[in-house]
């Protein structure tokens, strides 16, 4: 009886392997810091003028015994009035706010395929990358967008009979309420989350279909979904072994980085002390200009390489997770041809 081969296990001790010839033979500082900026693009009132609080007007509330909350009415009169009164300015706020969102989606589209390319080619050139897979980038954008927005209007169509419950008899709000909307909240994301990641998979496995079989995003997409509908079990298994990964890969870069990071704290402290003593040695204390002088321009020195070590920590488990997605394609989808490096390098070395 043949054992059936899981096409998503088989290629890890692969993507180990090519990770490392990618990343470390030979190190490259310049490399680690471009994939590092493509993978954060892939990846993050007014004064108080129009304030209506009064002390003598409160005062005599108090008086009075009027300790009643603020009914809903009054609430949303307050905050109509406070619409009425800054309405230009949130708009021209939140217009700002959404062009940045979709500058930053685009770029992030741009960038996926800009990924894949350097780590297809091992070599990481991000403004040709750029500009050659622009089109096919905004095409991803649109889409991208609007399943953003089809999931943005299921998340408020699955709240909206919480929050309106609440809204309508806020005298019957309790502790178990609170709880339940809670729970309900946090369904409600969870079955969101795994609808999404579904098919964002799905979309990433398309993209080197988009590169290297010159079709459209759309149809690459089909493809993808009809291959996966025929063959649910290996991408259910791919599916199960990426979420475990991503979590073991988060685990063990989040140590690394943490040991790396308390290690350069220490040295950086132990050179700020040997710089205070010295500086106390001859004289200049901490009430002088000339110790601010020296001390103000070491600390944003020693602040650079706590950001360089946060982006170069960074990159090795998304170009792992990267690697075991395409060399996965390459096995599970043997039509799509992708010119990995390693292959290249392999047929010329026969």
């Amino acid at each position: 009886m043949r054992i059936m081969s899981w096409y998503s296990i088989d290629v890890i001790d692969a993507s180990v392997k090519r990770s490392k010839k990618i990343l470390l033979e030979p190190f490259d500082f310049w490399k680690w810091m471009k994939l590092a900026i493509i993978i954060i693009f892939i990846g993050g009132g007014f004064g108080s003028s129009g304030s209506n609080f009064n002390p003598g007007a409160s005062d005599r509330h108090l008086e009075d015994g009027d300790l009643k909350e603020p009914s809903m009415e009054k609430i949303v009169d307050q905050i109509t009035q406070f619409w009425h009164q800054y309405q230009i300015y949130i708009l021209i706020g939140l217009a700002m706010i959404i062009f940045i969102i979709l500058l930053f989606g685009l770029i992030s589209s741009i960038m996926q395929f800009v990924f894949v390319e350097a780590l297809v080619t091992n070599k990481v050139m991000i403004i040709a990358y750029f500009k050659k897979y622009v089109r096919p980038g905004f095409n991803l954008f649109i889409i991208q967008t609007i399943l953003g927005l089809l999931f943005l209007s299921l998340f408020i169509l699955a709240m909206l009979p919480l929050v309106q419950s609440m809204l309508e008899s806020p005298e019957t709000i309790s502790f178990g309420s609170i709880l339940g909307s809670i729970f309900g909240f946090i369904i409600v994301v969870l079955v969101l989350s795994i609808i999404g990641g579904i098919i964002e998979s799905v979309i990433s496995l398309s993209i080197p279909l988009v590169m290297y079989e010159r079709t459209g995003q759309i149809e690459a997409i089909k493809r993808i979904a009809g291959k996966a509908g025929a063959d649910w079990k290996q991408i259910a298994v791919y599916w199960v072994l990426r979420a475990v990964m991503w979590i073991a890969a988060g685990i063990i870069m989040g140590i690394a980085a943490i040991i790396l990071l308390i290690l350069l704290v220490i040295v950086i402290a132990i050179v700020g002390i040997i710089l205070y003593l010295i500086l106390s040695l001859i004289g200049i204390g901490i009430e002088d200009i000339g110790f601010w002088a020296v001390m103000i321009p070491f600390g944003l020195c020693a602040f650079f390489p706590l950001i360089v070590l946060i982006l170069l920590a960074s990159v090795p488990a998304p170009v792992f997770m990267k690697s075991h997605m395409l060399l996965f394609l390459q096995s599970w989808y043997p039509d799509v041809k992708i010119p990995l490096f390693e292959s290249n390098y392999s047929i010329q070395n026969e």
